[in-house]
Parts: structure tokens; sequence; C-alpha cells
């Protein structure tokens, strides 16, 4: 299963899901799940011209209980935290053996599902460049923990293998092993629902990786 939360995302829906469509993955084997989140714009026309394309391939859950900030800074990191859990309950209701979680404003070349899916990785992440709106292309979703126990971003960064990080997000593939208990689930309760989500996976003794050599685009505003 592929997909992710999304709201008020036409600017850049037609092209991430084109990437999606690319992905060099037996097209049989592949479903999408959508959680269409109150929009303004045309995210869900997009969406469901999508479905329509992929017959019985996309499942979109609609929720708008919450209509909060979208922007980028203005995130609700609860709200974000319920919506990503609604995701890993659609994962759960089907037959899936992988979710691939990509935001909606990550565009993944077409090997990074074969790649990531080859490392039989529990948790396992793309490389995303995170600093380009302040100026700093060393930053990316890979954390670790420093002595004090807060989370630092990694610098440098590995970009020659797989490495092992303490949280990380936007782009990674989960086994379902992972999530068969209550325990590993999204939460605001260190900040980021990343975070939370890493945190209960670390608990559970599951290892986290990231592999430095799968770069992705991030387009982090529109232009």
């Amino acid at each position: 299963m592929i997909g992710c939360p999304v709201r008020n995302r036409a600017w850049i829906l037609p092209e991430y899901l084109r990437c999606l469509e690319n992905l060099d993955y037996p097209e049989d084997k592949k479903t999408y799940c959508f959680i269409v989140n109150d929009c303004q714009d045309e995210t869900p026309e997009i969406l469901m011209e999508f479905a329509q394309r992929q017959p019985g391939q996309v499942s979109l859950v609609v929720d708008n209980s919450d209509t909060g900030g979208y922007l980028r800074g203005h995130y609700s990191f609860r709200r974000l935290a319920y919506l990503r859990n609604l995701l890993l309950r659609e994962f759960l209701r089907s037959e899936c053996d992988l979710l691939f979680s990509i935001d909606s404003d990550i565009l993944v070349p077409p090997d990074a599902l074969r790649v990531l899916n080859s490392h039989n990785c529990d948790i396992v992440s793309c490389l995303v460049c995170n600093g380009k709106e302040i100026g700093d292309l060393s930053i990316y979703n890979v954390l670790c923990k420093n002595e004090a126990g807060h989370y630092i971003h990694m610098k440098p960064v590995p970009r020659d293998r797989l490495f092992r990080v303490d949280c990380t997000g936007a782009a990674y593939l989960i086994r379902r092993q992972v999530l068969m208990g209550p325990d590993i689930r999204y939460s605001d309760l260190y900040g980021a629902e990343d975070i939370g989500f890493c945190e209960s996976a670390a608990r559970q003794g599951v290892e986290i990786y990231c592999d430095g050599r799968l770069e992705v685009t991030h387009v982090m505003k529109r232009l």
C-alpha cells in the first residue's frame, strides 16, 4: 500500500501521483490509500481521477473533522498523528504486507520502492532534504539522540550506504509485522508525529534505517 494524508496539494499532486505510478514494482501488487483532509482546492477531484485510472486499487478516506492550519509551520502534530494513524488503520484492514508512506510533496524515483524493499528492514526510509526553506541543505529527515536524550539532525549524513537512525519520516517503508500490535502508532507526545512513531517503535525493539544513496526530491513550497 502506498499513500499518505493529503490536504490542499493540487499544485503538486499530479506530479506526485505520476511518480507513484512510475514506481518499478508489479502493478498488480500496488494499491494506494489517501486520507483526504478538509480540502479547499481540487485535491479530491485529482485523486478521484487517479482512482478511475486505477480501478479497484485506490482507497480514498475523507475526514473533515478538523479544519486546523495546513501550511508548513501551522500544522497540528496531534491532528497529523490522528490522520497518519487512520492510514495505518486502513493498511491493517488490507491484505498488504508493506506500507510505503510518502508525503504528498515528495517525488520519488522509479527504483525507490524496490530498493527499500530489498533491504528487508522493518522500517527504512529514503533520504529527504528538509532544509531548503532555511538555506541549510545539510538538514535531512534523519535524526539521532544526543547524550542528553534530545533529537538532533544527523550531520554529516552517510551518502554511500544503509545506516541506523533514531527517527525518520516523509518517505519510508514499514513492514506489516511492525504494526500488528497496538503499541507502535503516531503521537504528538514528543513533538512531531514522526518522532512519536519512531519512539514507540524503538521501545518495541524495532530498528530504523535510512538508505543514504536513495535521495528523493522534496518540493517544500509552491513555485
